[in-house]
């Protein structure tokens, strides 16, 4: 992982955590083991980086389920603190997660506070800076999985801005067509010197359908996927401690 400790979105992640606080990350995975790999690894970056006990829960494709993921939290004291791994406000995190927030509160018997989705947030767009290096290039391609709500990946898009690196132009596209790849070439004026970056949690795929994509037009993709970066890290504790700051009943 690339160091986000200089960069002016991220102070305010560098905190330290109450000693009996458990995090549950709960992923939306593809059946691609490399997916779960990549989340999994997420998840040791987290516990190490704040040094606090990182659980994860996926809600199909891999274990542990939740109800698994809740058991060995029952003897747990302290703070649970569920965090959706998703980058868009979209159907899991508005069903799903609230949903898998139950199951876990009753598989472990305690009570579970469930924060924001990860995206969209600007440190998202910090964690594609980390993963296109320094120098960036000046013409950025962002690819992302899409989603059937237009809106929410919208939303994700427009807060990747304040984050990226200073003076880069960029335009993004969907592998589901719903922001078309031609149509975001135009805007950055041709294939001729763009780099493409994939701003996925994790690889499979998806992803791999990108790399197709970009090289049938002569763009060359950046390794790596958000998982990779200190920044995707650095937006788990934000979250974290945004959940412990705001007031609960």
């Amino acid at each position: 992982m690339t160091d986000s400790a200089d960069n002016p979105v991220t102070p305010d992640v560098a905190m330290a955590f109450p000693a009996d606080l458990h995090v549950v990350l709960l992923a939306h995975v593809a059946p691609d083991p490399r997916h779960g790999r990549d989340v999994a690894r997420l998840a040791s970056a987290v516990g190490r980086r704040f040094a606090m006990p990182v659980h994860l829960a996926y809600l199909d494709h891999h274990g542990p389920s939740v109800t698994g993921a809740g058991a060995p939290l029952m003897d747990a004291s302290g703070l649970v603190v569920l965090v959706p791994v998703l980058l868009t406000r979209a159907f899991h995190t508005r069903v799903d997660v609230p949903a898998a927030a139950a199951t876990l509160a009753r598989a472990s018997g305690r009570p579970i506070v469930t924060t924001a989705a990860l995206g969209p947030d600007p440190l998202i767009g910090v964690a594609l800076g980390q993963l296109l290096g320094d120098p960036p290039p000046d013409r950025v391609l962002i690819y992302l999985a899409g989603s059937s709500q237009v809106a929410a990946v919208d939303e994700v898009v427009a807060g990747l801005g304040p984050g990226l690196p200073a003076g880069v132009v960029s335009a993004a596209a969907t592998v589901d067509d719903r922001l078309p790849l031609a149509v975001a070439l135009e805007r950055l004026g041709g294939p001729d010197g763009v780099v493409a970056v994939s701003c996925m949690i994790a690889g499979g795929v998806l992803r791999d359908r990108m790399a197709r994509r970009c090289a049938l037009n002569g763009i060359p993709l950046r390794d790596g996927v958000l998982a990779d970066t200190d920044a995707l890290a650095d937006l788990v504790g934000r979250r974290v401690g945004e959940s412990l700051s705001a007031p609960r009943s």
